[in-house]
């Protein structure tokens, strides 16, 4: 079973994800990382601007079918919105995430200013796209993706760690999805 952590870069998707899987029996995985993995690519660009869309989607849905095949519990933490090479926004489609079998969505959202200053401390660089415009694209696209699929979507705004756990648990205490 597969819950999905998402929100723009730099909200602190990986560091709650982390703290998660060492508290639960979970794995935790990137999207990024089971991508490059499954492509055996070397590393994103600083920017995090993104190339074959496509491919790197078949990639991830392989990925997590493996894992999901092998009966780990899966904290998956990506985008419904990627940045392409051109600096504009690309709005994943709903049949990527309904290839994914996810449980339920947890949605992070922080301030844009906290966001550029984790992003600048943690990449050295700037973002390639107005954040604020950013956080609204990924929820737009969060909200229009677990409607059409009806998963549960539970947002959280600077969540500490007690919070952020209790909506991962739930979503992964909810009923049973089919795969």
């Amino acid at each position: 079973m597969t819950v999905f952590v998402a929100g723009v870069h730099g909200v602190g998707k990986t560091h709650l994800c982390q703290q998660y899987a060492s508290a639960f029996p979970v794995l935790h995985e990137s999207a990024s990382s089971l991508i490059q993995r499954e492509r055996t690519q070397t590393a994103w660009s600083l920017d995090k601007r993104v190339v074959d869309v496509n491919d790197n989607q078949n990639a991830l849905f392989r990925a997590v079918r493996r894992i999901a095949l092998e009966g780990d519990s899966l904290l998956l933490d990506g985008h419904f919105v990627l940045i392409s090479e051109s600096a504009e926004f690309i709005k994943l489609d709903v049949q990527v995430f309904e290839s994914l079998g996810l449980r339920g969505v947890v949605l992070l959202e922080a301030s844009p200013e906290v966001i550029v200053s984790r992003l600048e401390k943690r990449d050295y660089s700037k973002s390639a796209v107005n954040i604020e415009d950013f956080i609204k694209a990924e929820r737009n696209n969060a909200e229009n993706i677990c409607g059409a699929l009806g998963l549960n979507l539970e947002i959280l705004y600077e969540p500490d760690f007690e919070e952020f756990s209790r909506a991962v648990l739930s979503m992964f205490n909810s009923v049973n999805r089919e795969w």
